[in-house]
């Protein structure tokens, strides 16, 4: 994928497509500011629409009831899942609101009980499209080896020089007028366009594909229009 490539793929939007569902899911049910918190924080805690929403409309907390996607699935195991409900206070929410730059709200973020780096990068995606709040964006990528969205880079950079994708981030922002929370996100869809496991539509066809058969099909399929 060539540069020019990649920046029209993430302006068509498949990367992103959940996290800007939250966005329209939010102000379709006109959700407060700590309401639409608390649903981002557990589709986090998911990485499922469907299963968010049951969370925060239907009050559910019975783990049988809920689906967990990839990694999210270790919520399941050794207590985390009532552990992260107990993490949610509304001090995370206020704190949030006093930062001004990305780099300071991944650092706060990071510190929450199971966010790593990609769900604290996932959270503040998501958390950008819903108060877009005016952050500097400044957030420095660790550019890991081992990471997608690094291979997702190096495959459109031809380099895995650090100073190269430096400045490929800054570019792509600007090209993409977009935060580099959503720019990893396609950077790892990407990476595994090059390993052949995801295609253009993937992201729009599994989000509308587990809407199916849940109480909130007909509202997702009409705000993904």
């Amino acid at each position: 994928m060539t540069y020019e490539e990649y920046i029209a793929y993430h302006k068509q939007g498949d990367a992103g497509v959940e996290e800007r569902m939250i966005a329209s899911l939010c102000r379709h049910f006109a959700l407060s500011g700590w309401d639409a918190f608390r649903l981002i924080y557990f589709y986090t805690m998911t990485y499922h629409i469907p299963s968010a929403l049951d969370m925060l409309i239907e009050g559910e907390r019975n783990i049988k009831r809920l689906h967990f996607r990839t990694d999210r699935r270790y919520v399941r195991c050794n207590g985390a899942f009532p552990r992260l409900l107990q993490e949610l206070t509304h001090d995370k929410y206020d704190r949030l609101l006093t930062v001004r730059t990305t780099q300071e709200a991944y650092d706060v973020v990071k510190q929450w009980y199971f966010f790593g780096r990609y769900a604290a990068y996932l959270f503040l995606e998501v958390y950008c499209n819903v108060f877009t709040p005016q952050w500097e964006d400044n957030v420095a990528y660790g550019w890991e080896s081992n990471e997608n969205y690094t291979k997702g880079a190096v495959s459109i950079t031809r380099s895995n020089e650090k100073a190269v994708l430096d400045k490929f981030l800054s570019r792509a922002k600007i090209d993409a007028r977009d935060n580099a929370f959503a720019i990893e996100t396609s950077l790892c869809a990407v990476a595994k366009f090059n390993k052949g496991t995801r295609w253009n539509g993937y992201y729009t066809e599994r989000m509308l594909e587990e809407a199916k058969g849940t109480k909130y099909e007909t509202l997702i399929y009409q705000l993904a229009q």
